[in-house]
């Protein structure tokens, strides 16, 4: 995030430039203000403005350059006065304006001095007219001159004012070719491209967007940007570049990680001391639970003897006293029967008995009779209400005693019969060896293929128009004519040709979602058959692994799925095909968090080249340069292409001089010149070009007075030939 800084106090010494103009270069993204009579300017700051009101001391503020980062409150209210590089924003202008002003130290909140300020190439009438009436009436300004910037720059490095050249401006917001004949620029010939260095951190954030659509942290324009101007360059072949990134190992070589900031999840470490204490409070935790329970046994022993020996009593007492009084006692203990009694009194003799077993250590099951059905195999007729009752519950035991034993039959078959299978392929693999392993290769070959049937049966069905999709459809509609008709549709009945509209489709759609499994991709499972012939095909490549010396962890289907898309994984991760492949770990926090680029680093500046390829329909440099040249001579081109001055921000993406030759090398005649000149200071020479301009006197000529703009209006403007054209 970018932070505010410190710029320099105001100045004091205004006096000392009482005649001097205050030249401004105007750029979409930063400011540079300073007097003519210097060589450099003064004040360089961010082109942005923050107006908010304070909620603390009830104040409107005005925060502008880099000051307006100031704090949260005013970086959420940071705008820029321009939309690309159209001035339209004239309130936040005029806040810049007044934060110029006051660190040039001018005393009154009129200016008393010349304005030379920058406008972009092919400015609208409108942008230029309320930016004169700004200055006119809010500054009451003397004069009022415009110039384009990079025009400037290019007067600043000429060593004579009638040099020839053809000036290249690639900048924030756009980029433009201006002949330049004589000293003189020839703006009918002029072509602009509207693309820059801020289209290209937008389309880098597109890309890395749909590039990491999950990504856990919010990626800004700013911080595009930033990867664009510092990990990006131009490709000198393009086409061949691209082609050459479809071998992974070339596309993992051009890699470069942004890690993003992430908080990782504290692992405290702990002594020995600490981790034996803690096992040690474990122990006496269970010690006590251990404790806790079988004094709990104890007591639910004592209370259920207590009970046998009550109701004992209570069950002696039937003979000897009278019947009304045993009953009452029986009700009072809660029982509606002696029957009930005497139920639950077995039930309290069995668990005590299985309590006194498990403390003497006695299994349960020790010699316990299997249980008995006496009235199974009793015919019904001998049977009264009560006993049939008896039969049907026994039958019922009977069942799932036998279901029980069955169960553990089969168990035990399974179990003998794995052992034994287990010991002949024991038996096999130490007999004949060789043998063995391709049998077991064959198993392996014949498990993969087994998936991929499966595989490929789910993609038929998922497509409408495949056989294996229609024929699920027919077996629909005959299961839905047998719900209605009672009977199977026979052969040679008409065809009601259910299944060839898309309403019909939908049924198909319906039946799939509701089935109960899905895979790792969302799509329906078969059913446990799948997972079965996973764990068949892990279980033979563990085998391999274990005594095939020529099988390795690489040859697994797993590794193999992982191979088949190292492409991919080169692109999204930055692995290398001879990588290990577990040096990506998807559950870290510190991977999740990092942006790879690679294919990114060519083609988010390609677009300056392949317009169509950021969405802009016009022509790339290349073709807007042909097409200027194309509209002069020969001799003319020849003075053009001698000295070709390269300008703007955008330019300082590396490779651009070397793709700019190589694009223009092929176009022009073998006897042309090239030659490709860089400006001694880019980011200040159009500012040191406007202040040598106007230090040359060409700004009295080329400037709107006061006088002017009263009788004119703020619309009137003088051609020159640093300025736009009428």
């Amino acid at each position: 995030m970018r932070e505010a800084v410190e710029q320099p106090p105001p100045a004091r010494d205004w006096a000392n430039y009482a005649s001097s103009a205050i030249v401004l270069d105007n750029g979409a993204s930063n400011m540079r203000a300073g007097w003519a009579t210097e060589n450099a300017p003064r004040i360089t700051s961010e082109n942005v403005v923050a107006k908010y009101k304070d909620r603390k001391t009830n104040r409107n503020m005005l925060l502008a350059g880099s000051e307006a980062y100031a704090d949260a409150t005013s970086r959420g209210a940071v705008k820029s006065p321009f939309e690309g590089d159209v001035l339209v924003n004239f309130d936040q202008m005029e806040g810049m304006l007044d934060y110029v002003f006051y660190k040039l130290g001018l005393p009154t909140e009129t200016v008393q001095h010349p304005i030379v300020m920058t406008e972009s190439l092919c400015n609208p009438h409108y942008s230029r007219s309320l930016m004169t009436e700004l200055l006119f009436e809010g500054y009451n300004v003397p004069s009022v001159s415009y110039g384009i910037d990079s025009l400037f720059s290019f007067y600043a490095n000429s060593a004579t004012p009638n040099a020839d050249g053809l000036v290249i401006s690639s900048s924030t917001a756009s980029t433009h070719v201006i002949p330049v004949l004589g000293g003189q620029s020839v703006l009918t010939s002029a072509k602009k491209l509207n693309w820059g260095g801020s289209q290209a951190a937008d389309y880098m954030l597109k890309l890395m967007q749909l590039k990491y659509p999950t990504f856990p942290g919010r990626v800004n324009t700013f911080q595009a940007a930033t990867m664009y101007r510092d990990h990006c360059y131009f490709a000198t072949d393009y086409t061949s570049e691209i082609r050459a990134f479809s071998d992974a190992s070339t596309l993992a070589a051009a890699d470069r990680i942004i890690q993003f900031p992430f908080v990782p999840v504290a692992l405290e470490e702990k002594s020995a001391e600490e981790l034996e204490r803690i096992a040690e409070k474990k122990r006496e935790s269970g010690r006590r639970l251990q404790e806790q329970v079988q004094r709990q046994r104890l007591e639910k022993m004592v209370r259920q003897e207590e009970e046998l020996i009550a109701f004992a009593e209570l069950k002696a007492s039937r003979g000897t006293g009278r019947k009304a009084d045993y009953e009452k006692r029986l009700k009072e203990a809660g029982f509606t029967s002696t029957e009930d009694l005497d139920e639950y009194c077995t039930k309290i003799e069995k668990s005590l008995q299985r309590a006194r077993n498990k403390d003497l250590g006695i299994e349960e099951n020790e010699g316990k009779e299997p249980p008995t059905f006496p009235l199974v195999d009793v015919p019904d007729h001998t049977l009264n209400e009560e006993d049939l009752k008896e039969k049907r519950r026994q039958r019922l035991m009977k069942a799932g005693y036998d279901a029980r034993i069955r169960a553990k039959a089969e168990k035990e078959h399974d179990r003998l019969v794995a052992a034994e299978a287990k010991r002949k392929d024991e038996e096999a693999r130490l007999t004949d060896p060789q043998g063995w392993l391709r049998g077991v290769r064959k198993q392996h070959e014949d498990a993969i293929n087994k998936i991929k049937e499966r595989k490929k049966r789910k993609e038929q069905l998922s497509d409408r128009k495949s056989l294996a999709a229609q024929n699920r459809m027919k077996s629909i509609a005959n299961l839905a004519s047998e719900g209605k008709t009672g009977k199977k549709r026979k052969r040679g009945d008409k065809d009601d040709d259910f299944g060839k509209n898309d309403a019909d489709w939908a049924v198909y759609r319906e039946i799939a979602s509701s089935r109960p499994f899905t895979d790792a991709y969302g799509n329906a499972d078969d059913s446990d058959d799948e997972e079965e012939e996973k764990e068949n095909l892990k279980s033979v490549e563990a085998r391999l692994l274990e005594h095939d010396p020529l099988f390795t962890v690489d040859h697994t289907a797993e590794r193999q799925a992982l191979r088949k898309h190292q492409l991919l994984n080169a692109f999204v991760r930055g692995l290398a095909p001879d990588d290990p492949l577990d040096t990506y770990d998807p559950e870290s926090l510190e991977h999740n968090s990092q942006i790879h680029l690679n294919v990114e680093r060519i083609r988010a500046p390609e677009v300056l080249w392949q317009p169509q390829m950021g969405g802009a329909d016009q022509a790339g440099l290349g073709e807007i340069i042909e097409h200027v040249l194309k509209g002069f001579s020969s001799a003319e081109r020849h003075r053009l292409t001698k000295n070709i001055f390269v300008t703007g921000g955008n330019t300082l993406i590396p490779n651009f001089d070397l793709r700019l030759h190589n694009t223009l090398r092929p176009i022009l005649p073998v006897s042309s010149p090239l030659n490709i000149v860089r400006p001694f200071d880019l980011a200040n020479d159009a500012w040191r070009g406007m202040a040598k301009w106007a230090r040359n006197g060409n700004m009295s000529r080329a400037s709107v007075t006061r006088a002017e703009y009263e009788e004119y209006g703020a619309e009137y403007f003088k051609v020159h030939g640093m300025g736009n054209a009428a």
